[in-house]
């Protein structure tokens, strides 16, 4: 498990006990009962936690993507000479066939995370 993910499920397992020492305090037993339930049976499993880090990756890599597609294109606009157009247009269609890719794996991710 990577460090982030570690970190953020033992900041909400903090959070949780925080609460519940505070439905102690006030004697709200029923509150006490839901919050032990959650602790007991995590929203999220670790490979869960995992597949969204992946999926957040790809996101960011996938508008990385787009943003030097962006670039490229603009720098298309403004070029003259046809060898360095060519080498243009090959950099963007090779970000183009990239992006499908992300794309196939985020719907991936989705799928996964849905069921």
């Amino acid at each position: 498990m990577s460090h982030g993910i570690k970190a953020q499920r033992e900041k909400r397992i903090d959070d949780y006990l925080d609460l519940y020492n505070y439905a102690v305090s006030i004697k709200d037993e029923d509150w006490q009962k839901k919050i032990l339930a959650e602790l007991s049976a995590p929203a999220y499993d670790e490979r869960t936690e995992l597949r969204m880090q992946q999926r957040d990756e790809l996101i960011s890599y996938f508008n990385d993507v787009n943003q030097t597609l962006i670039f490229l294109y603009r720098k298309l606009q403004s070029e003259s000479e046809q060898a360095s157009r060519e080498q243009l247009w090959e950099q963007i269609w090779t970000l183009k066939r990239i992006r499908v890719e992300i794309g196939k794996k985020m719907r991936a991710f989705k799928e996964a995370l849905s069921s």
